[in-house]
């Protein structure tokens, strides 16, 4: 398997750690190759990082040639798609067969507004695998009309049965982010940047505060795209929201799911989504809500049922959202008892093992077509 190498930081790790852990790993054995330290801090300059890559793709050759692998499960991310199609290249080099799993966001940005070359490497890369998995029907349909040979199977993201923190654990996290017991705690899970929202989302903050003295945003991840963490941290000081927000950096999931149950409401205001695993994890906690009917997410949860939906790009909505949760326990019950529902019928864990074990049990089974 080929992705980022759990512990999970990230939603493509979380995926890679929720199969690992599963019942496939008892009926296959399973590699992993860990391609996630490009971004690696000790590499600096685009000589080393190059040199960084290439090195890793002769010890991925080398791996293939040398092992004895029924195929390779490519975990990729559309974001990062031209480096996937390496990898794809090289397992096809090393008479490898493939399985992508693509975690995909935003078709238009992918395929349909992208530039003629990169059409054609989005095109070479739908063409190597053997099957390709993505998490929604949209997408399963947008790919077999660019290539109507691809085989297109459609799993959504699910959870590993991880159990819930225990109490204590939610309240030595309450402690270490310094909030008080009576904090009205409003926690998002991702990348931090434009794509997720985050600007507006601090814009939102002061209008907030101003009724709710005692809100807490926190934001655990890194910044999406370089330079976004800077400014960020530039609007905070400008506009003097220390007091009201904190910013974690990268966690690990069992540290996301302690985070998720000392909050009170889940917030994730993006651009642009494919089937968010912060989502799934908010549903499985039991928190209420609010994000932007983007992608996946209207599939995952519905507006006024099991969350709130808003349009992206705008503070207003989220300030007022939020405020509409905090004075009404009634709706954020039931919006979070809806979605621990939607949670257990559409994203336990047995549904998509079962789905991938079909799969593996066919790649196992055929032959490479080259």
């Amino acid at each position: 398997m080929v992705g980022p190498v759990p512990p999970p930081s990230g939603g493509i790790a979380a995926v890679m750690h929720s199969i690992l852990v599963s019942r496939l790993s008892q009926e296959y054995a399973f590699d992993v190759f860990d391609k996630s330290d490009l971004s690696a801090p000790q590499v600096s300059g685009s000589g080393q990082r190059n040199f960084l890559r290439i090195r890793r793709w002769i010890t991925f050759y080398l791996m293939l040639v040398r092992g004895d692998y029924a195929f390779a499960h490519m975990q990729g991310s559309v974001w990062a798609f031209k480096g996937v199609v390496v990898y794809m290249l090289i397992a096809r080099l090393a008479n490898a067969k493939i399985l992508l799993h693509l975690h995909g966001t935003d078709w238009k940005w992918f395929y349909g507004e992208a530039s003629l070359i990169r059409r054609w490497i989005t095109k070479l890369g739908l063409r190597l695998p053997e099957k390709i998995v993505v998490l929604y029907d949209e997408w399963a349909e947008k790919i077999g009309q660019v290539v109507p040979a691809a085989q297109v199977v459609v799993i959504k993201n699910w959870l590993s049965p991880d159990l819930l923190p225990e109490t204590h654990e939610s309240q030595k996290t309450r402690i270490a982010l310094n909030v008080d017991p009576d904090d009205f705690v409003v926690s998002t899970v991702g990348t931090v940047g434009w794509r997720k929202g985050t600007f507006e989302t601090l814009k939102a903050v002061p209008e907030v505060a101003k009724s709710i003295d005692a809100v807490r945003f926190v934001f655990a991840g890194s910044e999406e795209s370089p330079g976004e963490w800077d400014e960020i941290m530039g609007m905070v000081q400008k506009n003097n929201l220390e007091r009201w927000v904190r910013f974690l950096g990268e966690l690990d999931r069992e540290s996301v799911l302690s985070l998720l149950s000392t909050s009170q409401v889940f917030l994730l205001p993006s651009y642009a989504e494919g089937m968010p695993i912060s989502i799934i994890e908010a549903m499985k906690t039991g928190i209420a809500i609010i994000s932007t009917p983007v992608g996946g997410i209207p599939d995952m949860v519905e507006d006024g049922v099991s969350a709130l939906l808003i349009p992206p790009g705008a503070p207003k909505d989220i300030a007022e959202a939020v405020l509409r949760l905090h004075s009404d326990p009634g709706l954020r019950s039931r919006l979070a008892s809806a979605a621990m529902k939607a949670f257990a019928e559409n994203f336990d864990a047995s549904k998509g093992v079962d789905q991938l074990d079909k799969i593996y049990s066919e790649m196992t089974a055929a032959k490479a077509f080259y």
